[in-house]
């Protein structure tokens, strides 16, 4: 733990650098065990490949629900344990157990009875139908073994354990990547299932870390108790879960509102842009994930200096954060921008695929490296207490700019208009959030307002940078 002294007067970058650290390890690592399952599947060919990114908006809405609910879960047992009401927060537990176990029902059944309209509303084209079919039906069957621990993950984070968390994902992940090959290629005597065998792995991946997380909830009593005679069916409960996670919630659903839109549109030009997309979206996710971990060890401090009041930390903070999620967007933005055949041929060998993945990689990702600035912004303004702001911008990037120039551009210059619209919404909605940046900023100004004649100051501006990106 670090000491409310550090906080307050250790120098910026350290603290960044230690806070974000263990975060940015995790989930790079993670991501890259999540491009190894991307590539075992993608040496099925594009077919798999599109199959596999159909199916995506599904997974989309388990994890966001989840999330979502987690997010209630997680403040909720936490306040419960701050008071010391032990009893409260094992019946919170055992409300968000019996909730992911609701969910699971609820998807399963929902999910097969719908299953052939869910991916004509995906997309899904003749030519991969069958193949996107058997995977999700093996997914939907297992939703109960997919629910339950994500939602067991965010309780044990309400007890302010973070490290079985990220230690219980990279686990099934490991599992996943481990299986991949033998059910989905064959090894020795077992036969090769092709994409079936990467949903059972994945499937047998969740049912094993189901077992870890009901094995460590049960033998580790730090501060719930998870005695049965604590659960009180509660609907007021319920409600004070839902009532945390709804902005979360909005915002997800938007999230696959738009994945729905944008397999659509891709898809109507074939199945090989549809694979392209969904090693795009993988790799990009990959160069994303440094900067979500610096979002998660800037938001404590940030938040910790505004509580103490501490202006000019929380301004250095702002500025030493940006300035390294800038540094690691332009590595990514370099990668792909100058090296986008040699990532496609990792992934495959198809001419098609690999010449449409250089045209994607180049036209999404224009504007990508001021992309991480945009995103840490929004964690800025929940520590600051803004996170309807940071929502309605997020909202705004999504629903209100990039769903339109999808739908748009496409009619006009076919595919190039879909991979567009990715770095035309960004641009857009990175001018937006200058305009609040800029009001924040005002807002964090102390002592003397900084005048023309002092920005015109060599001396005052090098001063001024020196400070700021010292570390």
């Amino acid at each position: 733990m670090i000491r409310r002294a550090n906080l307050l007067e250790d120098r910026i970058g350290i603290l960044l650098a230690r806070l974000s650290f263990p975060a940015i390890s995790g989930m790079v690592l993670y991501s890259f065990l999540g491009l190894l399952d991307t590539f075992f599947v993608s040496q099925l060919g594009p077919a798999a490949m599109a199959a596999l990114t159909i199916c995506l908006p599904v997974f989309s809405l388990v994890v966001s629900l989840a999330s979502a609910t987690g997010v209630g879960l997680t403040a909720l047992i936490a306040q419960a344990l701050g008071k010391g009401d032990r009893k409260t927060a094992d019946n919170i537990a055992w409300h968000g157990l019996f909730i992911s176990i609701i969910y699971s029902f609820i998807f399963t059944w929902l999910g097969l009875k719908n299953l052939d309209t869910l991916l004509l509303l995906f997309g899904c084209t003749p030519d991969i139908f069958a193949l996107s079919r058997e995977y999700l039906v093996i997914n939907l069957w297992a939703c109960c073994f997919t629910f339950p621990p994500m939602l067991i993950t965010n309780i044990i984070q309400g007890e302010g354990n973070t490290i079985i968390p990220v230690a219980a994902s990279l686990l099934a992940m490991t599992l996943n990547v481990t299986l991949d090959p033998l059910f989905i290629f064959g090894i020795g005597g077992m036969p090769g299932m092709g994409l079936k065998g990467a949903a059972l792995a994945g499937v047998t991946a969740q049912v094993i870390l189901t077992l870890v997380l009901l094995l460590i909830i049960s033998k580790r009593r730090v501060f719930l108790t998870w005695s049965l005679r604590n659960f009180r069916p509660n609907f007021k409960v319920i409600s004070s879960i839902y009532a945390i996670a709804i902005p979360s919630t909005v915002m997800e659903i938007i999230g696959v509102v738009v994945m729905v839109a944008l397999n659509r549109v891709v898809a109507g030009f074939g199945y090989v842009p549809l694979a392209v997309l969904g090693i795009f979206l993988r790799v990009r996710s990959f160069f994303y994930m440094p900067v979500f971990g610096l979002s998660q060890g800037a938001l404590p401090l940030i938040g910790f200096c505004y509580g103490a009041r501490k202006q000019e930390r929380i301004r250095e903070a702002v500025i030493k954060a940006m300035a390294a999620s800038f540094i690691f967007m332009t590595i990514g933005w370099l990668i792909m921008q100058s090296c986008p055949a040699w990532i496609m041929h990792i992934f495959s060998s198809d001419p098609r695929t690999v010449e449409e993945g250089i045209t994607c990689m180049r036209l999404s990702t224009m504007v990508l490296p001021v992309m991480g600035p945009t995103i840490l912004f929004y964690s800025i303004l929940q520590a600051l207490g803004k996170g309807f702001t940071a929502m309605w911008l997020s909202l705004l990037r999504q629903a209100v700019l990039f769903l339109p120039l999808l739908l748009i551009l496409p009619q006009y210059i076919g595919l190039k208009g879909a991979w567009l619209a990715f770095s035309l919404s960004e641009l857009l909605s990175i001018l937006v959030t200058l305009i609040f940046f800029v009001h924040l900023w005002r807002q964090l100004q102390t002592g003397r307002q900084v005048t023309m004649v002092m920005l015109l100051n060599p001396a005052f501006i090098r001063k001024r940078i020196g400070a700021w990106l010292k570390w």
